[in-house]
């Protein structure tokens, strides 16, 4: 009895779900991270939270590089990338953003986070050309991000008493948006083709 297939599958399968459950593995490294506030010192829990907060990055890199295409172990890499991403701008602009003073320029290494993640997000659309609405809409929106944060006017007016309230607005309403209107034109970009194909 010829075993060969059931064993090749049994392999292909096991990396697909240990995949599937790398981004509940990272959130479990946030969450362990967000838990140790107060119990490290300053440079050690912004140092440890840098380093859980940029893992993201190479795994969606790798993904869009160096996975074969069309295989469903790679949607679920390049999938839970892109949540970690998304999730990890978010924690980044909520956890480091409200140390300032709003009345006041944010950090640069802030402002370097979301320039790097708009870097990253153009890199791994590079190898896709089907990707590239879904990834530079969303690098553009890191990009205006990183830019409005420099400017304390931008964010004062109705909430000069928080510096997170104003985050959070401009991350929805900016970089959500763009992540939104990327995806919802690469589907019709996508469609036309098909369309015209047929």
């Amino acid at each position: 009895m010829n075993t060969t297939p059931q064993t090749t599958a049994a392999r292909g399968i096991v990396p697909a779900v240990l995949w599937g459950l790398a981004p509940f593995a990272w959130l479990f490294l946030l969450l362990g991270w967000l838990d140790l506030d107060g119990d490290l010192s300053g440079p050690v829990q912004t140092a440890l939270g840098i380093a859980v907060l940029s893992l993201p990055a190479p795994w969606l890199l790798w993904a869009s590089w160096r996975m074969p295409r069309r295989r469903v172990k790679t949607y679920l890499v390049e999938g839970g990338a892109l949540a970690a991403m998304l999730l990890s701008l978010f924690v980044t602009a909520v956890y480091f953003l409200p140390a300032g003073n709003p009345n006041e320029t944010a950090s640069p290494g802030f402002t370097a986070a979301f320039a790097a993640a708009a870097v990253v997000l153009i890199a791994a659309s590079w190898p896709l050309p089907g990707r590239r609405l879904a990834y530079g809409l969303p690098a553009l929106g890191c990009a205006v991000f990183a830019i409005s944060v420099q400017v304390p006017q931008w964010r004062t007016g109705a909430h000069l008493e928080s510096a997170i309230a104003v985050a959070d607005e401009v991350l929805l309403n900016v970089l959500m948006g763009a992540i939104a209107l990327g995806v919802l034109l690469q589907i019709a970009w996508w469609l036309r083709g098909k369309l015209r194909a047929a």
